[in-house]
């Protein structure tokens, strides 16, 4: 079985609430460094266990969100990476675990944006979430929370990305018009 880090485990205990299979994956890809993308399976399961969920219903609900899809997919799903599991498809990891480009992110991530069939999406005003773009950069480019947010400023500063709603956390996060067409 798979190593609990009792210090994580102990952090987590002092949630109020029980995270959702999601979130705990989520919560292990940012603070339980591992090689590769993803996590493994069992240390989800581990974690699970060491903090007491019901582990049917937490099972399940693991169970219900996975997908073997390489590629974004809506809901709230969980992405099988070989053994391991992510927040993000394989495909996310493959193209930008090499880069600190905030724009890649961007781009990549609106790729996934699909319009309902017969309506047009004006593409040039689609954007992320600051905090859904911070989590990526965090879990995909495995960046500090905080050199990711100096970066986003960075890249604000110099152009190549576009904030809305400035100082807001929920603050979207563009491509600039020139670039966003291209999308």
């Amino acid at each position: 079985m798979a190593s609990v880090d009792t210090d994580l485990a102990n952090e987590l205990s002092h949630h109020d609430e029980y995270f959702t299979a999601r979130e705990l994956v989520q919560y292990l890809e940012r603070h339980h460094a591992v090689e590769g993308p993803g996590v493994p399976r069992d240390l989800v399961e581990a974690y699970a266990e060491e903090l007491d969920y019901d582990s049917e219903r937490f099972d399940t609900s693991l169970e219900d969100r996975l997908t073997d899809a390489r590629s974004w997919q809506p809901g709230d799903r969980i992405y099988r990476i070989g053994d391991n599991v992510s927040i993000y498809p394989a495909s996310w990891h493959e193209r930008l675990a090499d880069t600190t480009d905030l724009a890649d992110y961007v781009e990549v991530m609106l790729e996934s944006v699909r319009a309902p069939e017969g309506v047009e999406i004006d593409r040039g005003s689609l954007g992320v979430t600051q905090d859904d773009l911070l989590t990526a950069v965090e879990i995909v480019g495995e960046m500090d929370r905080s050199d990711s947010r100096r970066l986003l400023k960075n890249q604000r500063l110099e152009g190549s990305l576009v904030l809305y709603a400035f100082q807001n956390p929920e603050e979207i996060v563009r491509l600039p018009e020139e670039t966003a067409t291209d999308v």
